[in-house]
């Protein structure tokens, strides 16, 4: 297995800083090249972490007065257990935004150990709870693995889905993105 590239280093450092509570909320990070200096990175490694961060919500910027940590709301944090199936299906609503086959993206590339010319699904669905959204998901799974997806299966449990209907058993998926505010952000890699 490839090494992750030093800008996804760097995220996964500040974002365990910023989970384990070493800035406060609306606190600022320090400049791009002190984070660059602490680390032995270059500065634009760093550029590219924070955009990671931004992405995931965790830090927002003001321009010309730098990048500050977003409120997280305590004890909300979904925990990663390496499974698509954190919802109750029969309790909670689905609201597809998005379903299509894409080229992925490098980060999507990184997580989940493909190349450029592997084609992936890409599915963005809301969770809702009666009218309260409480998940944004972006779920990315490799075609050449998960073929014949359906959409009544974007409607409920993927996982049921990949292990009941394709009988295939989910070997790694991964979630980027802690709760934040009162709405689950979750971007999933399924491989």
């Amino acid at each position: 297995m490839k090494e992750a590239p030093k800008y996804v280093v760097v995220a996964n450092h500040l974002r365990q800083q910023i989970l384990e509570k070493e800035y406060n909320i609306n606190e600022q990070l320090p400049q791009e090249t002190a984070i660059a200096k602490a680390l032995n990175v270059s500065r634009i490694t760093v550029r590219k972490a924070l955009d990671i961060l931004v992405n995931e919500g965790l830090i927002y910027r003001i321009q010309g007065s730098g990048t500050f940590v977003k409120d997280n709301q305590p004890g909300e944090n979904v925990e990663n257990n390496n499974s698509l199936e954190i919802f109750d299906f029969n309790k909670y609503q689905v609201k597809l935004l998005n379903f299509g086959v894409s080229k992925p993206d490098q980060e999507v590339m990184d997580q989940m150990n493909i190349n450029q010319f592997d084609l992936t699904y890409e599915i963005e669905r809301l969770i809702m709870n009666g009218d309260k959204t409480v998940a944004l998901q972006n779920i990315f799974m490799p075609v050449k693995i998960i073929q014949g997806m359906q959409m009544n299966s974007l409607m409920g449990s993927i996982y049921d889905f990949i292990d009941k209907d394709l009988d295939l058993t989910v070997d790694n998926a991964s979630e980027q993105s802690p709760v934040r505010s009162r709405m689950r952000k979750q971007r999933k890699y399924c491989h």
